[in-house]
């Protein structure tokens, strides 16, 4: 099972690095249309999430040896997601104009809340 988890982590992944890869070579962000900015923005949130969620996991399981280590994915996972949503909402700003000090900082405030949240939730 973890195995097949890393698996479709790892190939989705490299899928989103290459659509990304893609995306930053074909379009010209002058005269794309609404779809190849989302199409830019799912690959960039894939792929800051995968990588973001190999690298918490792997960290995760060479802090702490002597657990189990299937039950680091999905915390990894969600971590790797929160850090993939705040960057990707981030660049999102940056690219409409309306990011700065005041707006990051409040931000970053909200999604490190989130997994404070996650952290203290008790698990039934």
């Amino acid at each position: 099972m973890l195995k097949r988890n890393l698996f479709f982590l790892f190939a989705t992944t490299i899928f989103a690095i290459l659509s990304l890869i893609l995306c930053i070579n074909n379009y010209n962000p002058f005269s794309v249309g609404f779809f190849q900015f989302i199409y830019f923005y799912l690959s960039f949130l894939l792929t800051i999430t995968g990588f973001a969620s190999i690298v918490i996991f792997y960290i995760r399981v060479s802090l702490k040896r002597r657990e189990t280590i299937y039950i680091h994915f999905w915390p990894a996972v969600r971590q790797g997601s929160i850090i993939g949503i705040g960057l990707t909402v981030l660049l999102m700003l940056k690219g409409l104009g309306l990011l700065d000090i005041w707006v990051s900082v409040p931000i970053i405030i909200i999604f490190l809340l989130f997994e404070l949240f996650f952290q203290t939730k008790k698990s039934k």
